[in-house]
């Protein structure tokens, strides 16, 4: 694990910021067992079978069916047959979110030291934004990619690439702060040093084999990463 980010900025070690959004600014609370088997039977209802179907999570299950549909321009039937089930998903845990402590105040602080700070996000547009109002996040973050914005999720790195695309800013530049192992994922296809909080939605056993650079408790030791003393 490295202990030093790459690319330093002028000022700060980066320029820049990337959140994902549950289990990182806010507690995991996505039912993963009833959902993923839901979705899982959706997705047989549309013909799609294999070991991508049978063993994937939420997200791999999703860019599988869209590796096959994109390339002939049928994405909006995915979105039509699945989206509602991903959407239901998003609104029940919006009843349960809650801010990790001194999450609102990091952003600000962030912004205020002149970084630039965005989100890339698995969760879709409808429950974000409602999260995004209610603590107090929204006005910290630009762009803000939800599920809906992109054709491929994390651990995919479209979010992430069209995030540096728009700052026009280099991979070691930036920043990308997950809890789960598709956060380190997709930063790594992205090039993009990853900075992982525990306590979200993968514990920490779970990358042993894929150590981000940095591995956290709590959001307050960003400042640290992020800020030049």
């Amino acid at each position: 694990m490295r202990s030093k980010p790459v690319c330093p900025a002028p000022s700060n070690a980066y320029a820049a910021v990337i959140f994902d959004f549950e289990g990182t600014l806010v507690n995991f609370q996505w039912q993963l067992e009833p959902a993923e088997a839901e979705l899982r039977s959706a997705f047989a209802r549309l013909g799609f079978a294999g070991d991508e179907f049978a063993r994937g999570n939420y997200a791999t299950m999703w860019n599988a069916a869209a590796d096959t549909l994109a390339p002939q321009g049928r994405m909006t039937e995915l979105h039509q047959a699945l989206g509602p089930i991903y959407d239901r998903w998003d609104f029940d845990a919006l009843t349960r979110w809650a801010p990790r402590p001194g999450a609102a105040e990091l952003l600000g602080q962030l912004v205020s030291e002149g970084l630039r700070v965005g989100m890339v996000s698995n969760v879709g547009r409808g429950a974000l934004s409602g999260a995004l109002e209610r603590f107090d996040f929204g006005g910290c973050l630009l762009p803000v990619i939800a599920r809906d914005d992109v054709t491929y999720m994390k651990p995919r790195a479209e979010g992430i690439l069209r995030t540096l695309s728009h700052w026009q800013l280099a991979a070691g530049q930036v920043l990308f702060v997950g809890d789960s192992r598709a956060d380190v994922f997709g930063a790594r296809a992205a090039a993009v040093p990853v900075a992982i909080i525990r306590g979200g939605e993968c514990d920490e056993a779970a990358f042993a084999d894929i150590p981000p650079d940095h591995m956290i408790s709590e959001l307050s030791e960003l400042v640290d990463l992020l800020i030049a003393g």
